[in-house]
């Protein structure tokens, strides 16, 4: 059967070719990529189909040969140059990640992903905290501060790499490049990993962190503040946001009682059985935000299914010692 070489791209820019053939399915291929980049700790990562903005994750049974074509018939049908690809990444987190941090891949993958939400301000960002972040991923990058190359002007071709996209213009760049290089060079002798670590226990107490943001979508008939809304999706819940990713509201998925969606649409009922409200929304993610929710919920009911299954254990063992 003939092979075709297919590109899976990561957050970073990087990428890994696989060879792949038309019976090949989206977990085929998830497992070929996870084995080729060393990954233990894979079950929190998925394999995405991405354009821009608009991303969904693949189901396991699907063909990527078939997805392909599906490219290639979109570009036809449009005349467009717009570029599909294959992403894999990060798409469910969780409080409890020590497992992935012990995985020196998957805290390479969380660490790369972080960076980039930080720099696109997909997560909103302090100046302090930029410049802290910044150090850190210099550290990360060129190793401890050398005094005859790490000099004014070294890091200014490369500088929006390093600050993120809304605090740029807060400071000339030759600012933004002193404060960068007097942070690193507190850093001499911290191994590279441990500033992963620093970075990310960083960013994890952000309120925003590990939280899915949708494009800004219309608000349909609801009382909101504003008409349209960023919708994010984390382990917790449902938060809804303005442009400015100012939050209006956020709904914990123990206050959901249910959610739906179209090829247009998305919309969830909260509240409790006496009272409830819904809020209905124009986006051509619905079922993509549907199935992170669904997602989330299986994971969440699995962890309390299994907190309890060791509960009973637990009462086994104290019972026969007892009557023992």
């Amino acid at each position: 059967m003939a092979k075709k070489v297919v590109r899976v791209h990561f957050i970073d820019k990087s990428c890994k070719a696989v060879a792949i053939d038309s019976n090949t399915t989206a977990a085929d291929l998830r497992e070929m990529v996870i084995e080729k980049i060393g990954l233990k700790e894979d079950a929190c990562f998925s394999l995405f189909e991405k354009k821009d903005e608009w991303e969904r994750c693949l189901e396991p049974d699907e063909k990527p040969v078939d997805v392909m074509a599906s490219w290639d018939k979109e570009k036809d049908k449009k005349k467009s140059t717009e570029e599909y690809m294959f992403m894999f990444k990060k798409k469910i987190f969780l409080k409890d990640d020590d497992r992935e941090m012990e995985d020196p891949a998957a805290k390479d993958l969380i660490y790369k992903q972080a960076q980039h939400s930080v720099i696109s301000s997909e997560y909103p960002c302090t100046v302090d905290d930029a410049i802290r972040l910044a150090g850190l991923q210099f550290q990360i990058v060129y190793g401890d501060h050398n005094p005859q190359f790490h000099v004014p002007k070294f890091l200014l071709p490369s500088l929006k790499d390093f600050v993120p996209k809304t605090l740029f213009s807060l400071k000339k760049p030759n600012e933004w490049e002193a404060l960068i290089l007097a942070k690193h060079e507190t850093l001499v002798g911290k191994d590279p990993e441990d500033a992963k670590s620093e970075y990310l226990n960083i960013v994890k107490q952000w309120a925003y962190y590990g939280t899915t943001f949708y494009p800004p979508c219309k608000s349909v008939g609801n009382k909101l503040p504003s008409k349209y809304v960023i919708i994010g999706i984390n382990y917790e819940g449902i938060r809804l946001l303005k442009k400015n990713k100012d939050l209006i509201s956020e709904h914990l998925f123990t206050e959901i009682c249910s959610w739906a969606s179209s090829s247009g649409t998305f919309a969830f009922e909260f509240g409790n059985q006496n009272e409830s409200q819904k809020y209905t929304f124009e986006t051509k993610q619905g079922a993509i935000i549907a199935s992170t929710i669904q997602t989330y919920i299986d994971i969440l009911v699995q962890m309390l299914k299994n907190g309890e299954d060791e509960d009973d254990e637990s009462e086994s063992t104290t019972t026969t010692q007892s009557d023992g």
